[in-house]
């Protein structure tokens, strides 16, 4: 498994993304040509809203819609009407995943069980692609770990990541301890060949950026 460490969000994109584009397989998605990389975990020691690669280079319409899925309960139109994010965290069968976590977290703040799935089985149209999230307090820190099936990241990976930190943000206000290690493991990595000159576009843009 490949590990790319980072203090950034942003930096983690440019980075990955470089590595898929060198080392990922030529793959196909039903039409579509693909390069993927499996099991590549991504490492965010100071993730942060305030991001200046991702202003840069990231798209605020693909920020907002991805920010939108995680925190309005609904249908999405563009995941064949499956349930939101939103709702599988606030909205889980009538249970609210995030409000259970921050209790389990202030009573057991050394708890190894503070992990919550996003796949509801009968749901079919649409299988999550972040498909669990785990929550760890070790340090007076919250580390969140997401779990993927895939992830897009070409177009995507930083908008979840955004939305991820925004959950981990809020559950560490909650438990009143301080923000920590971002972690997302990805079964598979991709990028759509559709996207590769844009990619290649800001990687030339971006590759400067150096780990700290």
């Amino acid at each position: 498994m490949k590990e790319i460490k980072t203090n950034s969000i942003g930096e983690a994109w440019i980075k990955s993304c470089e590595y898929i584009i060198k080392k990922g397989e030529n793959m196909k998605d039903d039409n579509k040509n693909l390069k993927e990389v499996m099991f590549l975990q991504l490492t965010i020691k100071k993730p942060s809203q305030k991001d200046e690669i991702i202003e840069k280079y990231g798209d605020k319409k693909g920020i907002e819609w991805m920010n939108s899925n995680f925190t309005e309960q609904k249908n999405v139109p563009e995941l064949k009407n499956a349930l939101s994010y939103g709702t599988r965290l606030f909205n889980f069968k009538g249970k609210d995943q995030v409000k259970w976590i921050i209790g389990k977290l202030k009573k057991k703040p050394e708890t190894k069980a503070a992990t919550i799935s996003m796949i509801m089985h009968d749901d079919e149209a649409y299988i999550p692609c972040v498909s669990a999230l785990d929550f760890k307090i070790r340090n007076n820190k919250l580390m969140l770990t997401a779990m993927c099936r895939a992830i897009d990241f070409g177009k995507k990976v930083y908008a979840n990541l955004l939305s991820l930190n925004k959950i981990q943000e809020m559950v560490a206000k909650e438990a009143g301890v301080k923000v920590g290690t971002l972690v997302m493991y990805n079964i598979s990595a991709h990028i759509y060949e559709e996207d590769y000159e844009n990619v290649k576009k800001i990687l030339d843009g971006g590759k400067n950026v150096r780990d700290n």
